[in-house]
Order: C-alpha cells, then sequence, then structure tokens
C-alpha cells in the first residue's frame, strides 16, 4: 500500500453475490470478474487533485471462477474517486455507481481522466409506487434528456437536466403523455471514432483525428450511473430520481433505453436492468445490442411490472402457446408500421393490405409501439418537408443517414410559404398523426413532433449537439393547431377503449352480434379493395367487444382512409336499429377542439357511404336516434 493512513488496513474474503464498490458495516464489498489475471491493484485518488493516494494490492486468492470478492476496512473509500488496475492497464469497474471526469459534456477522454466513486448516498423515497400503467392507457413521449430544454425557447430554469424535465411534466402532462421514453442518460463515451472512413477534401485538418460527438449515446457506457452532464447539480443520482419520484406522482412512467455492446453478458445486463429498477425506480427498459436476455429478464420476478421494449422477440420463448398474459410487460418496438404509414401517407400503390394489419397488430402475449417518426430519420415535420436527406452538417459529405426515408416533399424540398404547400402539408402531419392514435398499438411521439420541430433535413442527427437536434419551442398557429389536435385524439382514444388496443382484434364476429370486432371496407361494404392500386380504406370498428363501464358497451367508429389524390365515396356499413353514423372530425378541418367530444353528435343525413377528400381521413361514430313510431293511418270510408 503506497502512502499513509493511521488506521490498519485489513482485507478479507468478501461477498460474491453482488457486483462492484459497495459500504457494509465498517468497511466496503470490492467484487469484480476478470479473466487470466496476475495482478489487481484498487489505485484511490485525491477527489480534489486527483492525484494517487493509494494503492492496494488485492489477493488473488479470493476468487470462485473468475469473480474476485474483497472485503476492506482500514480506509474509507467514500472519500476517494478510484480506479482498478489490472496487469498494468487501467480496468474501469463497469458497475460503479458513480463516475467522475464526464461532467462537461462533450470532453474527451484525452482531456480528462476517469474515475469510479463511490456511491452511498440514502433517498427519501415518500412511499414512491410504480404507476403499471396497462398497455392500452400508455402515451408514450420520447425525448433525448439534453436537447429537451436546451433551446433557449424551453421556459426552464435548468435547461438539457434531469431537474429541467421536471419543469416540463405540467406541459407533458397536459399533451395527455402517460409514459416518457429518455434515449440512454447514463454515462456514456461523448467521443467516438468515426463509423465512415470518408474524409471529405475541404475538411482534411479538422477530422484528422476522426473523432466525432456521440451525442445520442448509443455506444460504450458507464451502465449503473445517470449521465453526469444531464445534471444540473454535482449529485445526478439524486436528480434522477427525483425526476422518477416526481413522475410517479402524476401516474406518469419513465421508460430508459440502452445500448449494449458485445462485450456485455447477458449476466451483466440483467444485473443492470435490476439495478436501475431497485435503485431508480424505472418502470421499463428498452434495449438495444445483439444477444439480449429478454427471455431472463421477463421471467424474473422482480421485473414482472417492467415493461420491456424490444426491436423483435418471439414470445414463444417465453409464454406457452395460448397462455394468459395478466399484465403484458413484452412491447415490441420497430419501425414496421413507421415504414407502411410512410409510404401509404405519400400514396404509393400495394400497401393497403399491410396498413389494415398494422393498424390492427395488437398480440394478447405481447404488445406494439406504433409511431411515424424517431430519433434516427427525419422528424415528423421533415417527413412531409423533404425527400432527400440534407446531413452536411454531420461533416461525412452527405453520405451518412439512409437513402430510403419514403418521404415526400408535397411539391418542394424544405421550406416555403406558398400557402397551399403550407396548407397541405399540416393535413398529411394531421393523417400521420391519425395513423398512430387510431391504430391499436400504443402511440409514440418524438419530442418536438408536437410543435413541428424540424432538423432542417437531416435524418441522421447523431452528433448535432446544437440547434439542429434540440427542440424548437415555437409556438406559431400550425404549432399550436398540431397541439390542440394530439389533444384532441389522445382524449378521443382515452374515451374510446375500441380505438385503445385494450382487447386483441380477430376481425371475426365471436359474439354472434352480427358484426366483427374489426371489419374493412371500400367503396363496397364490407368488400375491401386490396389490390395493388388501391389507396384506400375503411375500417370499423364493432364498440360490443368493449365496455366503457360495467354497464355500457363502446360506440362503434368507421374510419376512412383516403390517401389516393382522387375522392372517393367509401360505403358505409348499417349499424343496428336504433342507432347511426355521425361525424366526428376530418383531417381536412382547420382545426379540432377537444370541447368537440362533449357536444352532441348530429346523424348525418346520407348513412349509406361518406364522401372522402384526397388525401384525407374522416372519422365517424355510431349516435342513438330515437325510433319514430309509425302511425296507421284507416283507410276513407267509402261510403
Amino acid at each position: 500500500m503506497v502512502g499513509t493512513s493511521r488506521e490498519v488496513l485489513e482485507i478479507k474474503e468478501g461477498n460474491y453475490k453482488q457486483m462492484g464498490i459497495w459500504a457494509y458495516h465498517q468497511g466496503y464489498q470490492i467484487t469484480i470478474a476478470l479473466k487470466n489475471v496476475k495482478k489487481i491493484i484498487l489505485c484511490l485518488y485525491d477527489r480534489k487533485t486527483k492525484e494517487k493516494v493509494y494503492e492496494i494490492n488485492l489477493p488473488l486468492k479470493y476468487r470462485k471462477g473468475r469473480v474476485y470478492s474483497f472485503y476492506v476496512t482500514g480506509v474509507d473509500l467514500s472519500a476517494y474517486l478510484y480506479q482498478f488496475v489490472v496487469d498494468k492497464k487501467v480496468y474501469p469497474d463497469p458497475y460503479a455507481r458513480a463516475i467522475v471526469g464526464r461532467e462537461v459534456y462533450g470532453r474527451s477522454h484525452e482531456a480528462a481522466q476517469i474515475f469510479g466513486s463511490v456511491y452511498q448516498e440514502e433517498y427519501e423515497w415518500e412511499n414512491d409506487t410504480f404507476p403499471e400503467l396497462q398497455t392500452y392507457e400508455m402515451f408514450m413521449y420520447k425525448l433525448h434528456v439534453r436537447g429537451f430544454t436546451k433551446h433557449r425557447n424551453s421556459k426552464v430554469k435548468h435547461k438539457g437536466t434531469f431537474l429541467g424535465i421536471i419543469e416540463k411534466i405540467p406541459y407533458l402532462k397536459e399533451l395527455g403523455v402517460t409514459t416518457i421514453e429518455l434515449m440512454p442518460a447514463y454515462e456514456f463515451e461523448e467521443l467516438v471514432e468515426r463509423e465512415s472512413n470518408y474524409k471529405p477534401a475541404y475538411q482534411q485538418e479538422e477530422l484528422e483525428e476522426q473523432q466525432v460527438l456521440n451525442y445520442w449515446g448509443y455506444g460504450k457506457g458507464d451502465y449503473y450511473t445517470p449521465k453526469s452532464s444531464y445534471g444540473a447539480t454535482k449529485n445526478p443520482q439524486r436528480e434522477f430520481k427525483d425526476m422518477v419520484k416526481a413522475f410517479h406522482k402524476e401516474n406518469m412512467e419513465v421508460v430508459m433505453e440502452f445500448y449494449f455492446d458485445s462485450s456485455k453478458t447477458q449476466g451483466f445486463i440483467v444485473d443492470c436492468v435490476k439495478y436501475w429498477v431497485e435503485e431508480y425506480h424505472i418502470d421499463g427498459v428498452h434495449l438495444y445490442g445483439k444477444a439480449l436476455p429478454t427471455v431472463l429478464l421477463a421471467q424474473e420476478p422482480l421485473l414482472s411490472g417492467i415493461k420491456i421494449f424490444q426491436n423483435y422477440q418471439d414470445t414463444l420463448e417465453v409464454y406457452e402457446q395460448g397462455e394468459q398474459v395478466e399484465y403484458r410487460n413484452l412491447i415490441e418496438y420497430n419501425d414496421g408500421f413507421l415504414e407502411c404509414g410512410r409510404s401509404i401517407l405519400k400514396s404509393d400503390g400495394n400497401r393497403v393490405s399491410d396498413f389494415a394489419y398494422r393498424i390492427r397488430k395488437n398480440e394478447e402475449q405481447q404488445a406494439v409501439v406504433n409511431y411515424m417518426a424517431n430519433n434516427n430519420g427525419f422528424t415528423l415535420y421533415d417527413s412531409v418537408c423533404y425527400e432527400k436527406k440534407h446531413n452536411l452538417a454531420n461533416g461525412e459529405a452527405n453520405k451518412d443517414g439512409s437513402n430510403q426515408n419514403l418521404t415526400w416533399n408535397c411539391g418542394i424540398e424544405g421550406e416555403t410559404r406558398k400557402k397551399k404547400i403550407v396548407e397541405f402539408r399540416k393535413k398529411q402531419i394531421k393523417n400521420a398523426l391519425a395513423f398512430v392514435f387510431l391504430s391499436q398499438g400504443i402511440p409514440l411521439l418524438m419530442s418536438g413532433d408536437e410543435c413541428c420541430n424540424t432538423q432542417q433535413g437531416n435524418n441522421n442527427a447523431y452528433c448535432q449537439d446544437n440547434e439542429i437536434s434540440w427542440v424548437s419551442w415555437k409556438q406559431g398557429k400550425l404549432q399550436s393547431e398540431i397541439f390542440e389536435y394530439i389533444k384532441f385524439l389522445v382524449k378521443l382514444r382515452k374515451s374510446h377503449p375500441i380505438l385503445s388496443g385494450k382487447a386483441r382484434l380477430r376481425v371475426l364476429d365471436y359474439l354472434a352480434c352480427g358484426y366483427p370486432d374489426v371489419s374493412y371496407h371500400s367503396e363496397r361494404a364490407w368488400t375491401p379493395y386490396f389490390a395493388p392500386e388501391s389507396r384506400y380504406l375503411g375500417v370499423m370498428y364493432c364498440g360490443n367487444y368493449v365496455c366503457v363501464d360495467k354497464t355500457h358497451s363502446d360506440d362503434c367508429f368507421y374510419v376512412a382512409y383516403n390517401m389516393h389524390w382522387e375522392a372517393h365515396a367509401l360505403a358505409l356499413p348499417n349499424l343496428p336499429k336504433g342507432k347511426k353514423w355521425a361525424y366526428v372530425f376530418s383531417t381536412t378541418e382547420d382545426n379540432q377542439r377537444v370541447e368537440l367530444l362533449e357536444q352532441e353528435l348530429q346523424p348525418l343525413e346520407i348513412q349509406k357511404s361518406i364522401p372522402t377528400e384526397p388525401r384525407s381521413i374522416t372519422v365517424l361514430m355510431s349516435v342513438d336516434v330515437a325510433e319514430k313510431k309509425r302511425i296507421k293511418r284507416k283507410k276513407p270510408d267509402k261510403r
């Protein structure tokens, strides 16, 4: 041991069950997994000067398999920063509960050493409870912690931080959000090597080091601690807990994204998820990487109430076929809905059949997430303004990012003041949002899409820590109208469980009520038109299959999708006696108000078909009508 201490250092065999460094009685448990090791040194550093104070040689005899565990007394490890040195190489503690050295966002690893820090703060959760919302109750909102409130227009005090998100809770609640999904918010490497070897001639000098800012956070990380640069104070751990607790008090959820590189074992991933659930009370995880332990996570009793998002999962690996799932916590999250939705939005042919499947998809053992924009790709607003990517700002000569965006600029590439195109784009945005909120899966909105946020056509803003990626909180006429429109769709969905995916729709009349739970129509009732040239679809949802309350079933709905450039009159099925179709809204309208749902809807004069304008959506609902009694007239007396 290098250095001096009044206390006597003592090292005994530790507890192999818990990894990392943590306080235990009068000492500290130290557990680390290594292979082919000849020497392990625990180096301690002064917190202020970062100078090395102690070197503690850890005896190799305390080992089980590849796990080394020690119980150390005689030194207060919480007073120092630490690093492991294994066979003369610095080995970062993958289980470090706190990290020092990444407080300044974008700092290179050469400019600052990274240290572990023993975290042992008591936190008062104040009887915090997990909302455990059912999937049909959810409306998800995905955000980047820094980008969500960093813009000068965000109107928050603690910009770009966990506390800044807390300040925005009333805004999210007004919009109707129930669940936020955080892009990586644990410690990760901010500067990474460019994936592309391309070096543009005009930037030869600037790109010699070939490093780029990892703004999104998908890469190597220190997975056991919140990101220090997202903290407004020097205690991001407490801030993160404050944020989760604040959401839980509003019955709202917090889901974390994690990207695990190939060096991380399934055991490590399970341990990490359990730690965040126990220590930080998160409500779910969205996992990226290879060989992810979804089965292990799904079968872990401690995580039975935690939502597990993954791009694909075969539920037969988790459940028996036909097994009833009490709480659906497995959720599929992929771009299938986005790709189909964007294709049909721009009037591509041969997509109606796939669209009919996507809007009803909602399995009994696994839920799905539906969205029309995500961080990877164009924003919702840009998807109706750009057909080509505009990624020059990324420094890779526009060669990065996908070339297959399935978008249409509505006639002009980029911004324009032409009123006709501006109005058309607004209608297309409303169409896209209707796709999401009138489908059976969990709706997800990318932050800023409700206020028509733009990235100036950049579809791969992974390295843009600036106004390209930050949410711009503009409040013009268009932004206000889209915000109110989303509120309207959320309330409509919440008020009518037949629209929210409460039950799996089978396209069958299994109640023998005369109507399937969902049925498809065209210009002829009960006859969908799935030919390649088709670009329209009528969808009827029968409210008999779900209950609004214990005594009343839901209303029936008819959604007329017409993505053709020509108008069509879609046929309406006849409703049961005493009910008529009434108009609810159309995406051709200038505005939809939440209060509309409290108004009495009037039956349509024509009940056989609904005229639907080009590239628009019209929604109808069944209403009760009083039956007129027929009065028999006496025949005139011939006398």
